[in-house]
């Protein structure tokens, strides 16, 4: 009898984190819906919800439709974008390494991939000119950071310790940012202008043209991680009991690692270091909706992109005329976010 009341509860619960999802997929979706099109009505100079509605439409004036259509929409879907692919990159790691805490910056992976792109904008450029050498460089030093820090934090016998894992993320980020401020040292004043900015995080300048650039990386990524959902629900339990039930853990972990990178990397080398997009994300909707990955890449997908399309908004408007950078706004809400998440768990990290 007590076995049966557990069943019928666990599919309760089961069938209320399904309705659950449901409804957070259809809100979300409206959200960024209504959402893109508001975000655009908001800058430097507000332009009313009607004008741009017709200029989207193609019946607005000349004026209008060219800083709606060929600047603040492009910038729109771009944050939007950038935003999904790092929520999912962040629920990936996080789920990989069965850590709340993982994220793209935390663990040091934007970094590697901003000294990739940092390097090429300094030297490759002038070699190789090329729109998807920014990327490449960017996906390589992202890829090889990750393998680094897991490699530093994994032990054969408990798997990836959560203290080794932070520590390994600090040290592998303080090395690459060391490694950036020796090429801004080197250069000529031009190029530091370009990539302190750059290194800030930023939008501004983000076409249509940038947008059809990350579109490509950015689903192959995103399939990668989504077609293992499934085996990602069975490694938050160990690696040792989802190979016990068939999941080839290896093949997994390179897929999920490289979709992470391509996704980290493409983001990167377009918009800059944004940081902590991939922590706040995942770990709140994980919360409210449970460990289902099935569920929560789709989830995290667009409330990533209604996040950070926020987000962005807020730089462009909180200041007029001035722009704040994106990066510095996501550090400032994700910093205190972080330090919340290793406090409610300091117990369980520190016996790691």
């Amino acid at each position: 009898m007590q076995s049966t009341g557990l069943k019928e509860r666990a599919v309760a619960l089961d069938r209320k984190r399904r309705r659950r999802a449901a409804v957070s997929v259809l809100i979300l979706a409206a959200a960024l819906s209504a959402g893109y099109v508001l975000c655009i009505t908001i800058g430097s100079a507000r332009i009313p919800l009607g004008d741009v509605w017709a200029a989207l439409t193609g019946h607005g004036d000349w004026a209008t439709e060219m800083i709606v259509c060929d600047m603040r929409a492009p910038r729109v879907a771009c944050a939007a974008l950038v935003g999904a692919a790092l929520s999912l990159s962040g629920l990936a790691m996080q789920a990989l390494f069965r850590n709340p805490m993982a994220s793209p910056s935390v663990l040091g992976i934007s970094s590697g991939a901003s000294f990739g792109a940092t390097f090429y904008i300094a030297y490759g450029s002038a070699i190789i000119m090329s729109s998807w050498g920014t990327i490449l460089s960017a996906f390589g030093m992202a890829m090889m950071t990750m393998l680094l820090v897991y490699a530093l934090a994994y032990k054969r016998a408990g798997g990836v310790q959560t203290t080794m894992l932070l520590l390994a993320g600090m040290a592998v980020s303080a090395l690459f940012s060391g490694f950036t401020s020796m090429i801004e040292f080197f250069s000529d004043a031009d190029t530091v202008t370009s990539i302190v900015f750059w290194m800030l995080g930023s939008f501004d300048g983000c076409g249509w043209s940038d947008l059809r650039l990350m579109a490509g990386p950015i689903a192959l990524g995103a399939a990668l991680i989504a077609l293992n959902a499934r085996a990602l629900n069975l490694m938050t339990a160990g690696e040792s009991k989802a190979r016990a039930l068939g999941v080839n853990v290896k093949r997994v972990r390179l897929m999920v690692l490289l979709g992470s990178s391509i996704l980290v990397a493409t983001c990167v080398s377009i918009c800059g270091v944004i940081g902590f997009v991939g922590l706040i994300v995942p770990h709140m909707f994980r919360s409210l909706l449970g460990p289902d990955h099935k569920k929560l890449v789709p989830i995290c997908m667009l409330g990533g992109a209604v996040f950070l399309m926020l987000v962005d908004t807020f730089a462009r408007g909180a200041l007029p005329p001035y722009e704040l950078p994106v990066g510095t706004v996501t550090s400032v809400i994700g910093a205190p976010f972080f330090l919340w998440i290793l406090r409610s768990r300091k117990n369980e990290v520190w016996r790691s």
